[in-house]
């Protein structure tokens, strides 16, 4: 059995960093009964913590829509990627961030198909 450098080791046991972000005009709304949520991820630094809390709040307010595009080109790295997408599509005409879920290159000939969240 490899050993386990003893740092590494109480740096793996050791609680996690976090970081609580709040809005108040959400807060006001829905009071008692809004989400909230929490995440793990692998950030060391508590600004990192604090700035990807900022972003998942700025991303969330509101309800969320999952919907499929299908797009010129091959583009399987932009899963997990934030992307303005622009189709003639209703509500991408002026073009619109979007998080990209899945990205399929197979389902259409010289097109990716993304599965996307996008924000109402």
């Amino acid at each position: 059995m490899a050993l386990v450098d003893p740092d590494f080791a109480e740096w793996l046991a050791s609680e996690e960093i976090s970081a609580l972000a709040t809005d108040a005009a959400i807060e006001a709304k829905w009071g008692s009964i809004a989400i909230d949520t929490l995440i793990s991820s692998p950030l060391a630094l508590k600004a990192d913590a604090v700035a990807e809390a900022a972003r998942q709040l700025a991303f969330r307010p509101g309800p969320i829509a999952v919907e499929k595009l299908s797009v010129p080109g091959k583009h399987i790295g932009m899963m997990g990627r934030v992307l303005n997408l622009t189709a003639n599509v209703a509500g991408y005409e002026a073009g619109v961030d979007v998080f990209i879920l899945t990205a399929d290159e197979t389902e259409q000939p010289g097109r990716t198909v993304f599965v996307v969240l996008r924000r109402l």
